[in-house]
């Protein structure tokens, strides 16, 4: 009997030590981030607000689960410019505790001051103002703007149409290439897709913050000559769908008023990583995108700072 129990014994430790010495095999991989002295200031006039949604339709701050969708959008008021910069949510990071990980991650478990300060420290930014949402206040924000206009492909009509979108949430009923009036519910299962390749041939889950930028400047598009009692309506719609945010009352105000400034300006779109800066990477049994975030940086500083002017105090 005692040596039935050895045996077990000795068969549990060797069990448990092979998912360890896979471990000890995995490639570390070589993340770049920023010391907080080497994040540039932000350009003056410029303000940033992180646009994040949960992958849930009915998320619980008490529970929170990963990040879905996650967009930067920057208001230059001196260039006038809109601009939205998605993130894919599978590209690897240092997160807080400096370990590697991916970025969907952060939220479930460091919070949004955690995303805020990872997304800073690997991109050179200075985000301060979030506002995190689900699914469900997705749609029902879309829904309060009229809808969106969307174009899309035969294979995205044929994939919306086995995801079971009622006939009723496109008009005309989705069937095949083509434009297409999108209500809330089917916008938001729009974004979602990956399965099939974007509009503009981004395929998995870049073509899927492609088409949350696309929906994006196409709701504002749409409202180019909306009048002010309108867009308070929009923005008192946005402030009750709201799962959590640190902006207040008046920061809600203040940026509502620069961009019915500069309505009817199209938005600019950037995504990172860029071509050409990333690829697949198989982390502990996880499907992730390892980029090369040096060049990345620079790419989001010239599209973002281009035409932007940076004060300086200086002595005299």
């Amino acid at each position: 009997m005692k040596r039935c129990l050895s045996l077990l014994m000795a068969l549990a430790l060797l069990l448990a030590a092979v998912p360890l010495m896979g471990l000890a095999q995995q490639e570390v991989p070589d993340i770049q981030a920023l010391p907080p002295d080497q994040i540039p200031p932000t350009p003056t006039g410029m303000h940033h607000y992180l646009l994040v949604c949960m992958d849930s339709w009915a998320a619980r701050m008490s529970r929170l689960g990963y990040s879905d969708g996650m967009v930067l959008v920057t208001v230059d008021e001196v260039a006038g410019r809109i601009i939205a910069t998605s993130f894919i949510r599978d590209m690897l990071v240092l997160h807080p505790d400096e370990q590697p990980g991916r970025l969907t991650y952060i939220v479930k478990e460091y919070g949004m001051q955690g995303l805020l300060d990872t997304i800073n420290r690997h991109f050179g930014l200075q985000i301060e103002k979030y506002i995190l949402m689900d699914w469900s206040q997705v749609q029902s924000i879309v829904d309060a703007v009229g809808g969106v206009q969307l174009t899309v492909t035969d294979r995205e009509a044929g994939y919306l149409k086995r995801y079971a979108i009622s006939p009723k949430s496109t008009t005309p009923a989705m069937n095949g290439a083509g434009n297409y009036h999108f209500t809330g519910h089917a916008a938001v299962i729009y974004m979602r897709t990956r399965r099939v390749p974007a509009l503009n041939g981004d395929p998995h889950d870049i073509g899927r913050t492609y088409r949350t930028r696309l929906v994006l400047s196409s709701i504002a598009d749409s409202l180019r000559d909306i009048s002010y009692e309108k867009a308070r309506n929009i923005l008192d719609s946005v402030m009750n769908n709201i799962l959590s945010t640190n902006m207040t009352t008046a920061d809600m105000l203040q940026a509502f008023n620069m961009v019915f400034a500069l309505r009817g300006t199209p938005v600019e779109m950037f995504r990172l990583p860029v071509d050409g800066t990333f690829r697949s990477f198989d982390y502990f049994g996880g499907a992730s995108q390892l980029m090369d975030f040096a060049p990345n940086r620079e790419a989001l500083h010239d599209f973002l700072f281009d035409h932007s002017f940076v004060v300086n105090d200086i002595n005299e």
